[in-house]
């Protein structure tokens, strides 16, 4: 059994979309301008070269420079378009994001209601494959309720997670055509209640753990607590989920025996810049240094580096992917690699199956 301690949090994502009307001819304006700025637009959504160690022309971690022209035209012109029309077309007053004003008949903004948190998305991609506990809190609202109920449609064992008096926690996100968050705010009162408390009220789950999987979303002193009574009985899984969770693992105790950051959250963790072969190095060996044995950091465009004493290497996807289409896959990277080396898997074949994993999630996810 794999047991989880993670935070939960419901978002709320808006994501700001042109009138359908008006996306036709948006693109076609945006190639024409593309060309213009000689940017070649060919090779934009090619395959690459199948996952294997390899060498990248542009260093891993670092921004392939076509796409960083591409982003940097669309970020042109997005500063362009802030302006109360644009924010109009979408539905939002530009002078107060808490106010909408009307939208045209027969128009509509993408809005979806989430429940996330790294360790709540690998207990739900997990649960159908086999046996998960949850250790987590929610409040006494609609949106624990719903959370429960997901959790349990999924096949997690939700015993352990709390109902307390407030509120669950919920997060907005107002993502702009990049698909880049632009405004963001949170209220994760409610997650400072896993506390060591908590966790000696889940022994019963804990203590029978084969793996522990923990996020950064829990405080600090309870990743030091959960260190104290767990990491010499079986192996401790870490991934910090956001940059504050890896400043968390930095100020922390813990001793896990794998970590698995993004780039930017390796940065955090280490306090070391994170870019090129050298430097991914480096950063997993400051993490042996605190008793790591297993090392994933996921790249841009949904490759991962992996080191593992001695062995350590690069898998590329089969395609490259920019930041716009790649929300999520993290998750869904960590939730195939615990699984793969809790069945015994060495690190470079589970490393493989999490970034196939990751880009069948992209593929289903962009179609």
């Amino acid at each position: 059994m794999i047991a989880v301690i993670s935070g939960i949090r419901a978002t709320v994502r808006i994501k700001m979309t042109l009138p359908d009307r008006d996306i036709e001819k948006q693109r076609k304006q945006d190639e024409e301008a593309l060309l213009s700025a000689g940017i070649d637009i060919s090779n934009l959504g090619k395959d690459t070269e199948q996952v294997g160690e390899v060498s990248w022309e542009n260093s891993p971690g670092e921004e392939d420079p076509l796409d960083a022209r591409f982003r940097a035209y669309y970020q042109q012109k997005m500063q362009e378009q802030a302006n109360d029309n644009y924010w109009d077309k979408v539905g939002l007053d530009s002078k107060n994001f808490g106010g909408y004003d009307s939208v045209s008949e027969g128009e509509e903004t993408d809005i979806q209601v989430v429940f996330s948190g790294c360790g709540y998305n690998v207990a739900r991609i997990l649960g159908p494959k086999t046996e998960v506990s949850l250790v987590s809190v929610v409040g006494e609202d609609a949106l624990g309720l719903a959370a429960k109920c997901e959790l349990e449609a999924t096949g997690v064992n939700i015993l352990e997670v709390k109902t307390l008096p407030g509120v669950t926690p919920v997060g907005v996100e107002i993502l702009n055509v990049l698909g880049d968050i632009d405004f963001a705010r949170e209220n994760m009162k409610l997650a400072k209640e896993i506390t060591p408390q908590l966790i000696d009220e889940a022994a019963g789950t804990l203590d029978t753990a084969e793996s522990i999987f923990v996020d950064g979303s829990i405080p600090v002193e309870t990743l030091n607590y959960i260190s104290e009574k767990y990491a010499g009985s079986c192996p401790i899984y870490f991934d910090p989920g956001s940059i504050s969770g890896g400043y968390a693992y930095r100020d922390s105790s813990l001793r896990a025996s794998c970590v698995m950051p993004g780039r930017m959250e390796a940065e955090a963790m280490s306090g070391q810049q994170v870019l090129g072969p050298d430097q991914l190095m480096a950063a997993g060996e400051c993490f042996e240094a605190r008793g790591v044995q297993k090392t994933v950091i996921t790249l841009k465009g949904g490759g991962l580096y992996y080191k593992e004493g001695r062995e350590a290497g690069i898998i590329k996807p089969y395609e490259q992917y920019s930041s716009v289409e790649t929300r999520g896959a993290g998750d869904v990277a960590s939730a195939r690699l615990v699984y793969e080396l809790v069945n015994g898997r060495d690190l470079r074949t589970a490393a493989e199956s999490a970034v196939s994993a990751a880009g069948e999630y992209i593929g289903m996810k962009t179609k």
